[in-house]
């Protein structure tokens, strides 16, 4: 997803397997697996764009983690921890929402980002599935570029 001018971009995150099935582990799933969104910068005049990501359709009954959870945060920045001044205002809008505002202006908030999103259902704690592997048939993890 490419993103020129700036807009909200919403996220669905549902749940691998319906969670009734009790099949032991599962994972969340971004959009349908389409988790990747890339952004062009924006002019002086432009307001932030912001993401959101909402649990939906057979996750829509469970919570993001809180965003302070020493092992299973809801939002996790993995490997490179982008400038505070580029992604802002992390929040919880609800159980099942969460937003960030992503301040892309000039040449230094250019980068690529990978996340990692938590969720609980009752008891049990689900995670965005990572994936180690490299080269062409590997799969891109849950990511943000500003270019």
């Amino acid at each position: 997803m490419n993103n020129n001018t700036a807009q909200h971009i919403e996220m669905s995150v549902e749940l691998y397997r319906d969670p009734r099935d009790d099949g032991g582990d599962n994972l969340l799933i971004i959009n349908r697996g389409k988790h990747s969104l890339s952004f062009e910068k924006l002019s002086g005049t432009d307001e932030p764009h912001s993401i959101t990501w909402t649990l939906t359709g057979n996750a829509s009954d469970g919570e993001f983690c809180a965003l302070d959870e020493a092992d299973n945060p809801g939002f996790l920045w993995l490997v490179r921890i982008p400038n505070e001044k580029i992604f802002q205002n992390l929040q919880s809008t609800g159980r099942n929402k969460l937003t960030i505002r992503n301040v892309h202006r000039d040449k230094s908030s250019e980068g690529l980002w990978h996340y990692q999103l938590f969720a609980r259902f009752g008891d049990k704690v689900y995670g965005v599935p990572l994936n180690f592997g490299c080269g062409a048939a590997a799969e891109a993890n849950p990511s943000i570029k500003n270019t």
